[in-house]
């Protein structure tokens, strides 16, 4: 979800890495991308949880936030 948000909306990259749990994921920066636009907060201090599944209350929730829905 990360990854189409950026593709979509074509966010820039940022040097900043909002989350420790993402290191290594072929995602990290499209994860840290739309934690810099303010359309994720992740799901803990300092946690993304990538791993996990993405309900579609969540996914709707990046979609309003990305598209100013």
């Amino acid at each position: 979800m990360a990854t189409f948000l950026v593709r979509a909306l074509r966010l820039s990259p940022t040097s900043r890495d909002y989350f420790w749990d993402d290191n290594g994921s072929a995602h990290e920066a499209s994860i840290n991308a739309i934690a810099a636009a303010g359309i994720s907060s992740g799901c803990g201090t300092g946690a993304f949880c990538p791993w996990g599944g993405l309900t579609r209350g969540e996914m709707a929730t990046f979609m309003v936030r990305g598209f100013d829905l």
